[in-house]
């Protein structure tokens, strides 16, 4: 189990240098952002699609300036 840790920790550690899987990272968080200032405007929770659409905000320019580089 513990070799089997030892791997998949290898992987991700390689994952973690890879350009595109920060870029999927962070459009992933922000395409979730988006859909959660959805339901918080449908169920008029005014505050949390603010809090929501920043988060989507910041995690899409993140996305963007990697893209960039």
């Amino acid at each position: 189990m513990e070799a089997f840790l030892v791997i998949v920790g290898i992987v991700f550690l390689g994952l973690m240098t890879q350009r595109w899987f920060w870029v999927l990272a962070f459009g992933i968080g922000a395409l979730a952002s988006a859909f959660t200032t959805l339901a918080c405007i449908f169920h008029f929770q005014i505050l949390g699609a603010l809090g929501a659409f920043l988060l989507m905000a910041i995690c899409w320019v993140i996305a963007a300036s990697i893209i960039d580089c």
